[in-house]
């Protein structure tokens, strides 16, 4: 599914919004919300063509490790 063009900047500034939030969870320890923030944050960039950071996994291995 594309996104129109009009609402790639909306997307966008949504996804990057939800990236700092990813890191203030991160920062709090709530690793279980963050991993799933984080599989929103990816299938963002995956709908607008946009590479990711994927902290997916940084995330996964502090949580398990907790």
């Amino acid at each position: 599914m594309t996104i129109a063009c009009e609402d790639r900047a909306a997307v966008r500034a949504s996804r990057d919004r939800l990236l700092r939030e990813l890191e203030e969870l991160d920062r709090l320890g709530e690793w279980n919300a963050a991993i799933s923030l984080d599989t929103t944050i990816e299938n963002l960039s995956a709908r607008l063509g946009e590479p990711t950071d994927h902290r997916f996994a940084a995330l996964l291995q502090r949580w398990c490790t907790n």
